[in-house]
């Protein structure tokens, strides 16, 4: 829970910055701290379906957590269609080629960097395991670069978008604090949001994200 529950407190960038300049988003953003507090208290679900389903429940707990109720939540705040409200946060055709094009790219640098982080560490391969966790990265994907970089912009300001989706990230990885490896976190974080910013396209962030997770298991099973 903790993780979760430090996503929460980074949101008091933009509620600052629009309570001293930008007041007519100040409702808003209020609104988006609401729903992240009600993620924090649903995150429960994470932790029962996971216990109940192992891997499969954590990827369905995220799933409803950090996908379905901020799309579900701010869809109907704004008065949006669900495909509306898709495309807005960055699922969408325009811009999917050079999202994948750049992410491929951010994927390099954080690959490598996860690789010299956790250099002589053997890993167990899954392919079940895997594809899960591929799959699951889109659930971050769509939090951390579709509601807190491509939503939180449009209603505030593009670097309190990036402060926020980027401290966000970084604090929610508590397992890399003391570890080389938060380098490749902040490092993906910070190209993750500049792609989806560029793109206007979480695509291109989630294959990066889902292949990172992916390709540094199989390089360490085989190389360790």
């Amino acid at each position: 829970m903790l993780p979760v529950t430090l996503m929460f407190f980074p949101l008091i960038i933009p509620l600052l910055y629009c309570a001293i300049w930008k007041k007519e988003s100040f409702e808003r953003v209020l609104v988006l701290s609401l729903i992240a507090f009600s993620m924090v208290v649903a995150y429960q679900v994470v932790i029962y379906l996971e216990d109940k389903l192992s891997y499969y429940g954590y990827f369905l707990g995220k799933l409803i957590v950090f996908t379905a109720i901020p799309l579900i939540a701010i869809s109907y705040f704004e008065k949006w269609s669900i495909r509306d409200a898709l495309t807005r946060f960055g699922i969408r055709k325009e811009g999917m080629g050079k999202s994948i094009i750049l992410g491929i790219g951010a994927l390099v640098i954080t690959l490598l960097l996860g690789l010299i982080a956790l250099w002589g560490q053997n890993a167990h391969v899954s392919l079940s395991w895997n594809a899960i966790m591929f799959l699951d990265a889109f659930n971050e994907e769509f939090l951390f670069r579709g509601v807190l970089i491509l939503y939180l912009w449009k209603i505030t300001d593009i670097k309190v978008a990036y402060a926020t989706s980027i401290v966000s990230y970084m604090i929610v990885h508590p397992q890399h604090y003391a570890s080389l490896f938060m380098l490749s976190t902040i490092a993906q974080g910070i190209l993750l949001a500049i792609i989806a910013h560029k793109t206007k396209n979480i695509i291109g962030p989630w294959i990066s994200h889902g292949l990172n997770r992916v390709l540094l298991q199989i390089i360490r099973a085989i190389l360790f």
